[in-house]
């Protein structure tokens, strides 16, 4: 098993973990996206130079990207970020001017999409310092998270259960275990994402010297340009 502890929930919406290589030699950051619109569903996860965002998949339908396109991974200046909505951006752009991950944070609020309120996730890997947050519709909080060992990873995602409305993650971030490398956790992660609902989902593979590679699983077809 390659990713142990992964959500059950028939619909969790998107997800992070953040966490050490079974070996203890490189960062992983997993996100996934899942849907149930036919909006959510029509995107793909793409590289941009050495970041990745969300796609629009068939650019013939209507798109509300409001909530749908962003950033989801970056990296500056060795700090490596993960997110579910443009607060990865608006972090990026705080620490590219001197500011912190809690400080840029602070400065957004949950996704206004009543009645579910979908929380904002993200996470932040700086060196050996790993931090997690959450912001929901009772506010902003902050995870720094104890050292991990080898094959540890912390989680969040958006949603639990698959009601109408949906409900929100309201939980800290959890312990998952982490076994194989970053192609073996991409398809493992996949595969417990319920079938119906599969997005898209990517694994970035961090090591030691700051270098990092990303392995993306798409339902869909990128567009070609």
């Amino acid at each position: 098993m390659a990713v142990e502890g992964f959500p059950t929930d028939r619909y969790s919406g998107r997800g992070l973990i953040v966490g050490r290589s079974a070996d203890g030699e490189s960062w992983l950051q997993i996100y996934w996206l899942s849907g149930r619109s036919e909006n959510s569903r029509n995107r793909v996860l793409v590289e941009q130079e050495g970041q990745i965002r969300t796609a629009t998949a068939d650019r013939s339908k209507q798109v509300d990207g409001t909530f749908t396109l962003y950033t989801a991974l970056c990296t500056l200046d060795g700090a490596h970020l993960v997110g579910n909505g443009d607060q990865v951006t608006t972090v990026a752009e705080a620490l590219g001017a001197g500011g912190s991950f809690e400080q840029a944070l602070r400065t957004r609020a949950v996704e206004e999409d009543p009645p579910i309120w979908t929380p904002r996730i993200s996470a932040i890997v700086a060196g050996e310092k790993l931090t997690l947050s959450k912001i929901a519709k009772n506010g902003h909080a902050f995870f720094e998270a104890a050292p991990l060992e080898p094959g540890e990873g912390l989680c969040l995602h958006t949603y639990h259960g698959d009601g109408d409305p949906i409900l929100p993650f309201d939980e800290d971030p959890y312990l998952v275990r982490l076994e194989g490398g970053a192609e073996e956790l991409a398809q493992s992660s996949w595969e417990k994402l319920y079938p119906d609902f599969r997005v898209a989902l990517v694994v970035k593979e961090i090591g030691a010297d700051g270098s990092f590679r990303h392995v993306i699983v798409n339902r869909l077809t990128p567009p070609s340009s």
